[in-house]
């Protein structure tokens, strides 16, 4: 009989954390005592790990002005995005950057953020086990790669006798659920634990999609096609395929009293393929600390009521016959 699923950890995201200047609109909070304070009340409700990134312009800096690393369980990532940026000078460079702004020796894991496809994988797997090997972190995770890339990068760390990937992270939500057919199998084989992410506010909450600001915030620019978030947000989110289904997420939930991003977050934390039992992951955002609060009450009310449940698992069916949103990129 198989072991009962456990709920994924809960991991705050700082994508929103760091220089305003750099990324107005997407990063939000800047000030460091602004920083310590949404730390605080994370930490005092339990929680010990936080997720960021070299890639989150200011973000690491910040985190180690605030002292996160004496508290905190971190997860960060290499500088990359552009071709080349997996060559071993610029990880070794990124990785040593991301410890001295963090203020730490090591971190929990060093994640490639996004994929180089013109630098050799080997190369790039060259230079993270040497980095691992001399204790710059304990775990080598990859982002945003399609399964085949994840397992060119096992076959070539067990070739060449080096760390092999243990952690990655995706887009995955009650939309984004493709992963599942093939990624999900693909790394419980390889015991690879599963961190799904909210970059570009598209997870797990699904960007406002069940909150019903898909498309409709003048407040913020997530929803906006004059930014790459926005607009990657509004080909995801806003076709006419979801509208139906959508509608009818939102009057499940509010016959249950649960608001629809509360319902989109507790559905990615009891109700998907992720599992505890893994090291799985839920890795939420925030803009201020209201929603940091209201989060974390979403995560601590538990499952859904099996109507409602059913209601968002039965959204990822609009998609079927069609163009699927991808976990990867």
């Amino acid at each position: 009989m198989a072991s009962a699923r456990q709920p994924p950890q809960i991991v705050l995201g700082t994508h929103t954390i760091g220089d305003v200047t750099a990324l107005p609109g997407i990063i939000h909070i800047d000030k460091v005592e602004e920083v310590q304070a949404l730390l605080d009340v994370f930490y005092n409700r339990g929680y010990r790990t936080i997720d960021t990134a070299r890639n989150y312009v200011g973000s690491e800096n910040r985190l180690g002005q605030a002292g996160a690393a004496s508290r905190f369980t971190i997860h960060t990532k290499v500088l990359d995005g552009t071709p080349g940026s997996h060559e071993s000078a610029k990880i070794e460079a990124s990785i040593k950057q991301s410890l001295a702004d963090l203020r730490t020796p090591s971190t929990e894991s060093m994640f490639l953020h996004v994929p180089d496809r013109q630098t050799p994988f080997e190369d790039a797997a060259a230079a993270m086990n040497k980095a691992f090997h001399e204790g710059k972190f304990k775990k080598f995770g990859l982002s945003n790669y399609t399964a085949k890339e994840v397992q060119q990068f096992v076959d070539i760390c067990e070739e060449k006798g080096y760390v092999k990937p243990s952690i990655y992270q995706g887009n995955y939500n009650a939309i984004m659920r493709g992963g599942e057919k093939e990624l999900i199998p693909l790394l419980r084989k390889h015991n690879i634990s599963y961190f799904a992410y909210r970059q570009n506010n598209h997870s797990p909450g699904a960007g406002g999609l069940f909150s019903g600001s898909a498309g409709n915030s003048t407040a913020s620019t997530r929803w906006s096609n004059d930014n790459p978030v926005g607009k990657r947000a509004l080909e995801f989110y806003t076709r006419p395929s979801t509208d139906d289904a959508v509608a009818a997420v939102r009057r499940a939930a509010e016959k249950h009293g649960v608001s629809g991003h509360a319902a989109a977050l507790r559905w990615t934390t009891y109700h998907s393929q992720l599992d505890g039992k893994y090291g799985d992951a839920v890795v939420f955002g925030v803009r201020t600390m209201q929603q940091l609060e209201q989060s974390l009450d979403a995560f601590e009310a538990g499952p859904l009521p099996d109507e409602l449940a059913d209601a968002i698992t039965a959204v990822y069916k609009s998609f079927e016959g069609g163009e699927e949103p991808t976990f990867h990129l």
